[in-house]
């Protein structure tokens, strides 16, 4: 089960995918020789982007689990672990942002989809 800072703030229908930021590079090139030289400068850290849906009983439940969410866009680094069980240290949430409309399931549960992303420092 995904889970941020020990805390799952998912919800239901959770979508995570990691990408690698390109690396730094510096190319240099000299007067009178031919080519160029590449100098690695390292990884720039990764980027998983999360889609979902959170979910309550009512507006106050549907509300509490965005403010939850939320809560986590503090700067802290914490450990992710995603959908695939694979645990990440040292990210944090960049941003979070509710999509569209609330929507009610025939039961009576309130529904709204979610975007976030979350920068790996490491």
């Amino acid at each position: 089960m995904a889970s941020f800072g020990g805390t799952n703030i998912f919800g239901t229908a959770v979508s995570m995918v990691t990408a690698d930021n390109p690396r730094e590079k510096q190319l240099n090139a000299y007067f009178g020789l031919s080519g160029l030289e590449s100098l690695d400068g390292g990884l720039r850290g990764r980027f998983t982007q999360v889609t979902g849906l959170l979910y309550g009983v009512s507006p106050v439940g549907l509300a509490s689990a965005e403010s939850l969410f939320r809560s986590f866009n503090d700067g802290v680094a914490r450990a992710l672990v995603d959908t695939l069980g694979i645990t990440w240290t040292s990210v944090r949430l960049d941003f979070f942002q509710p999509q569209g409309r609330v929507r009610r399931s025939p039961s009576g549960m309130l529904f709204r989809a979610y975007k976030a992303r979350f920068l790996h420092l490491e």
